[in-house]
């Protein structure tokens, strides 16, 4: 065929692609914005998987999922998240699921969810550890009739994890951080990078609303990569878009980047000032409530889950931070994906089957039928 005719072909592509995505757009709902989440997100179903809220205080819920088979172990896992974005990123369709990991490996399986934070929620670290956190822990142990539980912490909710099993050890027999930036050190980049004390004051942000606006959070984390996050991958989605299933894992993806919530002024700034700028966590520096957090009363096993193209998270502030801790059970496993693609991409699925054989070695292995 003459080269003469390529652009008359490619224009009829490029008109079918714009058509298709025309397309998809009109079968779909939008959800409702405001000015903390000012984006036109496709209301895409994500977070499927059945489960029951058994527990809440102040915005803030716990869940446990539904089981799928026979409970298999004694200890139960309590997901917690972070404190910004939305946790059905771990569960975003049923072949890309950690959570169906878990439970399709017999493990009874709890997520906190955080709440979405007003200039009425003036909570800080010491409320979210020592309190929400002690709080929700302890319902999951009366609940499921045991003593002690698994956490995975996953992003700040490693941080979270690691300040919360640092000062009450005797409650947790597991813990997983998965891309948790838990060593600060300027030199690996991430965000600890971008939170530099000579560049970023975090009260800067908090004070003209009274709490740290999702829209902030969405747009500062795009800027790790602006060329990926503004063009390029609108791109690619254009020139696929006669693949519809392509299309709705883009829009899941989307959902997810720009549907976040609205952290506490106080959790934040302190977040910010004493584990980004300060490395107060694994220095020995960090108090919640005037009580000390050590991370050698970590003594439990320990799992670092990390991304070899994590630039959120880079795996070397998780991997660090194991030298600190006072387990000598520890375990790594890394995969060849970024910060998000650990949960999401299908390469990091065969992982999630190791680490839930990890889990499940340490975990009280039960007999009989238990649901």
């Amino acid at each position: 065929m003459s080269l003469l005719w390529y652009p008359a072909i490619e224009y009829i592509r490029n008109v079918r692609r714009g058509l298709k995505l025309w397309e998809w757009f009109l079968n779909k709902d939008v959800l409702p914005f405001d000015e903390d989440r000012p984006y036109l997100i496709p209301a895409i179903d994500v977070g499927i998987t059945p489960k029951t809220e058994i527990y809440s205080d102040d915005g803030v819920k716990l869940y446990r999922y539904n089981p799928v088979k026979e409970k298999l172990y004694r200890t139960p896992l309590v997901i917690v998240y972070a404190l910004i974005n939305k946790p059905y990123i771990l569960d975003l369709t049923p072949e890309r699921s950690v959570i169906r990991k878990f439970l399709n490996a017999g493990f009874d399986v709890y997520l906190i969810k955080w709440g979405d934070a007003t200039i009425a929620d003036q909570f800080s670290l010491n409320e979210y550890v020592d309190i929400f956190l002690y709080d929700f822990i302890d319902e999951v142990r009366n609940h499921a009739g045991v003593n002690k539980v698994s956490i995975l912490g996953y992003c700040m909710g490693g941080g979270l994890t690691a300040m919360y099993s640092a000062l009450y050890p005797e409650n947790v027999k597991n813990l997983i951080f998965l891309a948790s930036t838990l060593y600060f050190d300027k030199t690996v980049g991430g965000m600890v990078k971008l939170s530099d004390r000579r560049f970023f004051n975090p009260e800067n942000v908090v004070a003209p609303f009274g709490y740290v606006p999702a829209r902030f959070l969405a747009e500062r984390f795009k800027m790790l990569r602006p060329l990926d996050n503004y063009f390029t991958k609108y791109i690619n989605l254009f020139l696929n878009a006669e693949n519809e299933k392509l299309i709705d894992d883009f829009f899941r993806m989307e959902r997810w980047i720009h549907d976040g919530v609205n952290v506490a002024a106080g959790a934040y700034v302190r977040y910010v000032e004493e584990m980004y700028q300060n490395n107060a966590l694994c220095e020995g520096k960090l108090f919640i409530n005037g009580k000390k957090v050590d991370p050698k009363n970590i003594k439990m096993p320990v799992a670092a889950v990390v991304g070899k193209r994590d630039h959120l998270a880079p795996a070397e502030q998780t991997i660090k931070f194991l030298e600190f801790v006072g387990s000598k059970d520890k375990k790594i496993f890394e995969a060849d994906a970024g910060h998000v693609g650990l949960v999401v991409s299908r390469r990091a699925m065969k992982l999630w089957e190791e680490v839930a054989e990890w889990l499940g070695k340490r975990s009280g292995k039960l007999s009989g039928n238990v649901f």
